[in-house]
């Protein structure tokens, strides 16, 4: 072996990635799918879509598989401090939600028939998580919330002529989320000292169905075109609203209309009733466009270029099934009239003015050796939402995002009797990172400013059969 020029050779590609990956740019954060489900396409920066041609490809172009032998399984784990930060302009406390997500996918392939691949894989293709530091200055807005998607496909690929290949698959999806806010409490007749914090817990769930196509076109040996749609799914979401717990009521005591007194602790348990709650979600049609050119066979560039059509999303509002006086009959018109209090919590939410965008990705893979590969990516994603639209539920900010990898592929041997060769092994690690450049809030009555600093890191086992 000429061991300097392996050493060179090593050497090069390992520095084509790190001034890849540290190059700076300005992008925006697509906070709900932030996501990659695959550790390959994560280190890539997500432009996967002109490649597809592990198993994951499933979430990325599903036709790309029709030129995929044998039987193929692969799964990634990810894992996530999602770090955000608020504080006011002039100065003071500042506040973070740093919750840790871990998230898994799978995808499997076959091939029965020559140029024919069926697939089925489970991901989450969306989610989003913030959990507030307690007494945060955007309670009444939320304390926390949660939204998870779960998506399990199907599809079937088919290479139609040689080099040409189209796919359509089913996606069946559950979605939950979660919404906590403080809601402050007082009389109007019988004004307290303070308010009295309560909160209300929301925790919904739903299903829907969903379609994605694609088609990926292997143009000549270096060049690679391909296209993936995705449809919108409405989720319909139904669960309850509670009134967990009461936040100091310091012992305080009111009249009554026909007790001598009330604790105001037994009076926010009489106003406050469990709402069974029903919201609405849009989650986004997308088309994607990838290309994938190997100018030398040693590297491979890819970009993809991706529209969301945020903008039909819906808001963050969840509403009581019931209305008016059925809100909660105990607390009569003579309760409402002596405390002064309406049964005015049949909806609690925000809006979220989402708007459509455009996404740029891009990767770079070398391979320094047969079975090595080094990676490194970007994603320049547009921002779903402007500075008065960006409320505490959702504060989307502009952010630098950076990913470098690492891939085997290649045989797996025994470890029993003459080590024959099984099957073939991929494993990749990714390494993942996204500081975001302050963006200030112009939301009525919370206009603080917004950081975020983002780690992911992630890998992917697979085999083939």
């Amino acid at each position: 072996m000429n061991t300097p020029r392996v050493v060179s050779r090593l050497a090069s590609g390992l520095s084509l990635a790190l001034a890849l990956s540290l190059v700076s740019l300005r992008l925006g954060a697509e906070d709900f799918s932030f996501h990659e489900p695959s550790a390959r396409a994560a280190a890539l920066g997500g432009a996967f879509t002109a490649r597809s041609d592990d198993a994951t490809g499933l979430f990325y172009n599903p036709a790309g598989l029709a030129f995929l032998s044998g039987f193929r399984i692969k799964t990634n784990v990810m894992f996530d401090n999602r770090g955000i930060s608020a504080a006011w302009p002039d100065g003071g406390r500042t506040w973070r939600s740093e919750p840790t997500e871990f998230l898994g996918d799978f995808a499997l392939t076959w091939q029965p028939f020559k140029r024919v691949t069926v697939a089925t894989g489970l991901f989450s293709p969306f989610s989003y998580e913030s959990y507030w530091t307690p007494g945060w200055s955007g309670e009444t807005a939320v304390t926390r919330n949660r939204l998870r998607t779960l998506s399990f496909r199907s599809a079937v690929a088919v290479e139609v002529v040689k080099g040409l290949a189209v796919s359509a698959g089913l996606d069946v999806i559950t979605s939950s989320l979660l919404y906590r806010h403080i809601i402050p409490f007082n009389l109007e007749t019988y004004p307290q000292a303070q308010d009295i914090d309560v909160q209300s817990s929301h925790a919904l769930s739903g299903r829907g169905l969903g379609f994605t196509a694609g088609f990926l076109w292997k143009v000549l040996p270096v060049l690679q075109v391909g296209a993936r749609y995705q449809g919108s799914v409405t989720i319909d979401y139904a669960g309850s609203n509670v009134f967990e717990r009461i936040l100091d009521t310091q012992g305080a005591s009111v009249p009554d209309p026909y007790l001598p007194s009330r604790a105001v602790t037994s009076l926010i348990y009489l106003y406050y009733d469990t709402q069974d709650v029903t919201g609405r979600l849009k989650l986004p049609e997308q088309i994607a466009c990838g290309l994938a050119v190997t100018p030398a066979p040693p590297l491979s560039l890819y970009l993809d270029v991706q529209w969301n059509r945020w903008s039909g999303f819906g808001d963050w509002v969840f509403t009581s099934t019931r209305t008016g006086q059925d809100i909660n009959p105990s607390f009569t018109p003579d309760y409402q009239e002596f405390y002064g209090l309406a049964l005015d919590y049949g909806v609690q939410g925000q809006a979220l003015p989402l708007r459509d965008t455009r996404d740029i990705k891009a990767g770079l893979e070398y391979r320094p050796f047969r079975y090595i590969a080094v990676r490194a990516g970007y994603a320049r994603l547009q921002s779903t939402i402007d500075e008065a639209g960006r409320a505490p539920i959702y504060p989307d900010l502009d952010r630098n995002v950076c990913s470098l990898g690492f891939g085997y592929e290649g045989p797996l041997f025994s470890i029993w009797g003459d080590g024959e060769r099984v099957s073939d092994l991929s494993f990749d690690v990714f390494l993942r990172y996204a500081s975001a450049v302050p963006g200030r809030s112009t939301y009525p009555g919370y206009g603080m400013t917004y950081g975020s600093k983002r780690l992911v890191f992630g890998l992917g086992v697979g085999l083939v059969f």
